[in-house]
């Protein structure tokens, strides 16, 4: 894999990371579902989460999917940089 094209990829996988988190700290505060960029962070992260939430439903009241989604992409993340090194 090109560098450019690894250092792209990296950046994705950071920045969805960064989403994750946000979208999280976003949930303690119960912003307004209609507003666009909240409709535009979910658009962004539902898609990733939603698996995880099939695997690990929440246990008594937490949802643990941003977490283990982020242990993944993290995880992808090494592997990626492994891979060209």
């Amino acid at each position: 894999m090109p560098i450019n094209l690894l250092a792209i990829v990296d950046w994705g996988i950071r920045g969805l990371m960064t989403l994750i988190v946000v979208a999280s700290l976003m949930s303690w505060f119960r912003p307004d579902p209609r507003n666009p960029l909240v409709r535009l962070l979910h658009g962004i992260v539902d898609p990733v989460l939603h698996p995880m939430r099939a695997i690990l439903p929440p246990v008594g009241g937490f949802d643990f999917s941003p977490v283990m989604a982020i242990l993944i992409l993290s995880f992808l993340r090494s592997l990626l940089q492994h891979t060209v090194s």
